[in-house]
């Protein structure tokens, strides 16, 4: 077990498994991008059609493939930390159908969210006190600017908060809800050092736009290693703290 971790040495080791598995994983993820352009594009054409059974169909198979995409990189990233120096196999990248499942209940209940928001703001519209009220925050720039950095805030703190559901799914076979309460008692005590981390992730992710969208093919698979290695050093972290607390639970206990 790791006593603890800092983000340089998150940072440097995964540079060092970006730049040794490098064709690896940029083969990856350009046929990952590749596979869902091409379900997007047909998906456009099918779900176009009155059957709602075609569009049914479409849309579970765009979910499945999106998360067959998303959940295999992750897959292929353990793999690549665990077993260093093995050879990458098919069943290596491939996530079990528990997993596909867990993401994809966790990626309708997303929709579900926005679309309720959605639904909430449109009826909130239909009143007249709501509208002068939006026209009011509209006419004050530095209200607006307020409560754009709130709402901004908010998403970072959320994101911060859950964005390891994804690795808790494929390394700990978790469940979609067991997979967000780990990612919230995984990052509750590394706010810091978290808060960091994402921010040099979305630094590399504008760098990799900025170079006119090429750069995106480096920084892309190596912020996912670096979310990676992140959660497997407070993942051991955790477990060190874990087998310490019940040590001094043991010790402190009466003997008979």
């Amino acid at each position: 077990m790791e006593k603890g971790f800092s983000v340089i040495e998150v940072l440097e080791t995964a540079w060092d498994i970006t730049k040794k598995n490098f064709i690896v994983i940029v083969g990856y993820s350009l046929m990952a991008f590749i596979s869902l352009f091409v379900v997007q594009f047909v998906s456009t054409f099918l779900i176009a059609s009155s059957n709602l059974f075609i569009n049914f169909l479409t849309l579970f198979l765009v979910l499945i493939v999106n998360s067959i995409a998303t959940l295999g990189f992750y897959k292929l990233a353990f793999h690549l930390i665990d077993y260093e120096g093995e050879e990458v196999t098919f069943s290596s990248v491939i996530p079990s159908w528990q997993n596909i499942s867990s993401f994809i209940s966790l990626t309708l209940l997303l929709g579900f969210i926005v679309a309720t928001l959605n639904l909430i703001y449109v009826k909130l519209n239909t009143l007249a006190s709501f509208n002068e009220f939006v026209e009011t925050v509209k006419d004050s720039p530095a209200l607006v600017e307020v409560l754009a950095a709130v709402a901004l805030i908010l998403a970072f703190l959320l994101t911060m908060r859950f964005m390891f559901f994804p690795c808790f799914i494929v390394d700990d076979n978790s469940t979609s809800f067991e997979s967000l309460r780990q990612s919230r008692q995984l990052t509750e005590n590394n706010l810091m050092k978290i808060i960091t981390v994402l921010l040099v992730v979305v630094g590399f992710i504008v760098l990799g736009f900025l170079a006119l969208g090429v750069g995106i093919i480096v920084t892309y698979p190596f912020t996912n290693i670096v979310l990676v290695v992140t959660y497997r050093k407070l993942v051991n972290t955790y477990g060190v703290i874990q087998e310490t607390n019940e040590r001094s639970k043991e010790e402190d206990e009466p003997t008979v």
